[in-house]
């Protein structure tokens, strides 16, 4: 028995080091070609921002929020299969999300094809959100209470450049939620969202993490972009449209995007601006299902419209006084409209504190371009006479 398990043992071993020979010559075949290995098809990539915001009236407290702290990786499966993910570590890892992950098929400059979890094209800030990409310390109000910055849903779709100058995007996804039933699972975590539609907030809360997102309803989203009408100047156009009451209610609470945008540089002189209109169909009836299963608040406030508009410029310091330099600063102003009960369901009236005007002002400092330093002063007026003044300090990086 002995003589047995002795023989047994030593086949094991020389099967085990023919093995480890055929991984070695492996090994050395890739180090020979200069490529193939994982270092080369797999990157490391994402962001993050830590910011202070103090307002000036003493309504709150001043506090530090490490708000965003992202990991992203790149693989490239094949020659035309990538894969793309980040999870995104909120207020200071306290919140885990899950921003994306999908899959590319890369078939040809005019057509390509993508699934998984995939960022909305919806405006131009939603799919490249990297915080030195954009001036302010906060995003924009615009981005984050008319479109819902960062929103991503689970789907698949088409995309690519037909022609020289023009880049679209076409998807097919789960739909947003407007109202909550009572016991609704906000799934796992403190990421997700709530399910609802609110005064407030507009469509924000009709995000769920893909863990919970309802998919009885769908959406169907696109954009396209022109990047050479002019030099310095690209233009895009946005839209959304699907129900979004999920089976609850009869009524399907269609709700329908249409966004506008431009981008414009030339030389020191930089600008851009965004205007967008949302309507909800079935808000009566929304209202009444929030009503109904005791949601309190504004969750009953749900608009039959929602509208707003940005715009923005900069003055890239250097670059007017002609200095030599890879660093930028940038004296920017923006100034937005938003009004989340634009338009309201028969019998109800709006409330005039969700009509703000807010007026930002600050400079940007960077050192090199994936890192920013930067400064601005919010001024936001409600129609209702209410105003609220705060100072944001942002440090902001991508890597």
């Amino acid at each position: 028995m002995m003589i047995w398990s002795t023989s047994g043992w030593a086949q094991d071993i020389k099967e085990l080091e023919r093995r480890i020979d055929i991984m070695s010559d492996e090994l050395d075949a890739l180090k020979e070609s200069g490529g193939g290995g994982v270092a080369d098809r797999v990157h490391i990539h994402g962001y993050g921002e830590l910011h202070f915001n103090m307002p000036t009236d003493g309504s709150d407290t001043a506090q530090f929020d490490n708000h965003r702290f992202v990991l992203g990786v790149n693989a490239k499966l094949t020659d035309w299969i990538h894969l793309n993910v980040e999870i995104d570590f909120e207020h200071a890892a306290q919140e885990l999300e899950f921003e994306f992950g999908y899959l590319d098929f890369l078939l040809g400059p005019k057509l390509n094809a993508r699934a998984g979890v995939m960022l909305v094209p919806m405006g131009f800030l939603n799919e490249y959100h990297e915080p030195p990409l954009f001036w302010t310390v906060e995003r924009p109000t615009f981005q984050k209470r008319i479109i819902p910055t960062t929103w991503n849903a689970s789907g698949a779709g088409i995309f690519g450049s037909p022609i020289d100058g023009v880049n679209y995007r076409l998807y097919v996804v789960n739909s947003l939620q407007s109202l909550r039933p009572t016991g609704f699972d906000d799934g796992h975590g403190a990421g997700g969202e709530k399910g609802f539609f609110n005064a407030k907030e507009g469509i924000r809360k009709g995000r769920l993490q893909p863990d919970a997102a309802i998919f009885e309803d769908f959406a169907i989203t696109g954009r396209v972009e022109l990047t050479k009408l002019l030099p310095g100047l690209q233009t895009g156009f946005s839209f959304y449209t699907g129900n979004t009451t999920q089976n609850f209610i009869p009524e399907g609470g269609r709700t329908t995007i249409l966004e506008a945008d431009v981008k414009y540089r030339y030389r020191w002189f930089d600008m851009n601006a965004s205007m967008a209109h949302i309507n909800i169909s079935d808000a009566a009836a929304i209202n009444a299902f929030q009503i109904l299963n005791g949601n309190a608040d504004d969750k009953g406030d749900v608009a039959s419209g929602i509208f707003g508009w940005n715009v923005q410029a900069g003055v890239h310091v250097p670059q007017l006084l002609n200095m030599s330099t890879s660093q930028d600063v940038v004296l920017f102003a923006l100034y937005e409209f938003i009004d989340t009960q634009n338009e309201m369901p028969a019998g109800t009236a709006p409330d005039r504190s969700r009509e703000l005007r807010i007026v930002t002002a600050g400079v940007s400092y960077m050192p090199i371009p994936e890192v920013a330093l930067k400064f601005d002063y919010v001024h936001t007026s409600q129609a209702d006479g209410d105003r609220i003044d705060q100072v944001n300090l942002g440090v902001a990086y991508m890597y």
